[in-house]
């Protein structure tokens, strides 16, 4: 009989309890953005000061800085913007109930700072790479051979992170999540400790949708602009 995959599958299970430091990471026009506004809406702080577009935390992303001098763990740069970012991140610790954020760049640092958050959740988000350097390419004009080597990186430093999970770990497919958006909804919930009630499911799945873009959940979206 044939059985149908889910959005998320579970890498390393979570204990009970909200997530206190969830990271949502991946690639640039890779889904993020989406799963990030999901959470928002079921109930978890993914920051106060968002970035309309992408539901990004602007502070921890101000602190981090550029994501060209991150990618040499050993280097000065990498280490100035961990001592800049831990303050901050140590701030949102304080949050009470279930809180995190997101950064499409995170697997270059989330090693170095999963560790030291009160109940870590790590959700990888990929989307068919082609599709995600596309839109890279529209948006920003750079090469699209060029955004598809970034996000192949990107996603390759995530997978090595999955392969030894620092602490509970799920991976997520952005097009199953596109087909099956209340399962979708459903399993992040778990895995993130979150209760929804049913208004915030169905606003959940439906915000979801790529047509509709995936910016700030109360925003109405952008038809001519969605995600695809």
């Amino acid at each position: 009989m044939y059985e149908r995959t889910d959005p998320l599958t579970v890498i390393a299970p979570a204990p009970e309890g909200p997530g206190r430091g969830v990271l949502v990471c991946g690639a640039p026009r890779g889904g993020t953005s989406m799963a990030a506004g999901v959470l928002r809406i079921i109930g978890a702080d993914m920051g106060a000061r968002q970035g309309e577009g992408n539901n990004e935390d602007l502070d921890i992303q101000e602190a981090r800085g550029p994501v060209d001098r991150l990618g040499d763990p050993g280097s000065d740069d990498y280490a100035a913007a961990l001592a800049r970012m831990r303050p901050v991140i140590g701030r949102r610790a304080q949050t009470r109930g279930a809180w995190g954020w997101k950064d499409p760049h995170a697997a270059l640092y989330a090693r170095d700072v999963l560790d030291g958050l009160p109940a870590p959740r790590l959700v990888v988000v990929t989307r068919d790479p082609a599709a995600a350097a596309m839109r890279t390419a529209m948006l920003t004009g750079m090469p699209v051979a060029e955004a598809l080597a970034d996000a192949l990186a990107l996603l390759a430093r995530a997978a090595e992170i999955l392969a030894a999970p620092p602490c509970p770990a799920a991976l997520v497919s952005y097009e199953k999540a596109l087909v099956r958006p209340g399962r979708f909804v459903e399993q992040i919930a778990a895995f993130c400790g979150l209760s929804p009630d049913d208004a915030q499911a169905k606003e959940a799945a439906a915000f979801i949708s790529p047509e509709r873009g995936h910016g700030a959940p109360h925003l109405p979206g952008w038809p001519r602009q969605g995600a695809l």
